[in-house]
This record gives C-alpha cells, sequence and structure tokens, in this order.
C-alpha cells in the first residue's frame, strides 16, 4: 500500500510540475504559473477522481470496460494516498467521491479559486492566526 501511496504523491507531483510548465511555456509570469498550476492539477486530479467515483455508481466496480480499467490504474494510487484519512464505512464509489472532495479543498486551501473570487485560504488562516495573538 506504500508504495501504491508513493505513486500518488508521485502522479500529484508530475500533473503539478505539467500544469506549470504549460502556462510557464504559455507566456504567464512565475507567480500565475505557480497558482493557476495548482489550480488546473488538483481540479484535474478531483474531476478524475469524480469521474470514476460516478461511474462506478452507474456502471459498477467489476465491470472491466478499457476505460474504465485504465481509469482504475491511474486512480487506484491517488485513492491509496488518501485512505488513511477515509472512513472505513464508505462504499466504494463514495471512496472515489470522498477523494475528489479532499483534492478540490487541498486546490482551495493551496491555491483558492479565481473563478469563485476565493483567495487561498492559508493566507486567510495566517492572518487570522497573526492578528490573534
Amino acid at each position: 500500500m506504500l508504495s501504491s501511496a508513493l505513486r500518488g504523491l508521485l502522479i500529484v507531483i508530475v500533473t503539478y510540475v505539467g500544469a506549470v510548465a504549460t502556462f510557464l511555456i504559455g507566456g504567464a509570469p512565475g507567480i500565475v504559473s505557480v497558482y493557476l498550476g495548482g489550480t488546473y492539477a488538483l481540479t484535474a486530479l478531483a474531476a478524475l477522481l469524480f469521474s470514476r467515483g460516478l461511474l462506478e455508481l452507474l456502471v459498477g466496480v467489476d465491470r472491466d470496460i478499457a476505460f474504465f480499467v485504465v481509469l482504475r490504474k491511474v486512480s487506484d494510487p491517488l485513492l491509496a494516498l488518501v485512505s488513511p484519512i477515509t472512513p472505513g464505512f464508505l462504499v466504494p464509489f463514495a471512496v472515489s467521491l470522498y477523494a475528489a472532495f479532499l483534492f478540490f479543498f487541498l486546490k482551495l486551501f493551496l491555491f483558492g479559486d479565481g473563478f469563485l473570487g476565493v483567495p487561498p485560504l492559508f493566507i486567510l488562516l495566517y492572518l487570522v492566526l497573526m492578528t490573534a495573538f
């Protein structure tokens, strides 16, 4: 399970670096590339996990459709990455939906959301904590 979680971490890192590189090649400034790359990478991973959960709900977990097999192979390491904080009572399709929520929340926490106008929450939490003391 540990090697699978490490593969999940590698998938997150490669996705993030690829998104940042894409924005840099496209001519975006460095800090914009960091924020937009993180937003796009974590949103893409959340969408991948959400689509797996939705397919497991509608099609079933044990189907061997080629697209679904590839989707499982890519998203299994991501599920292993969040398995330590996933409740044990969730049914299989809900585990994927829960992991998608965690990746989306991580995106909001680290990078904010430009479309919704949400600033990065870690900046707000830092300001709240520093003004409280």
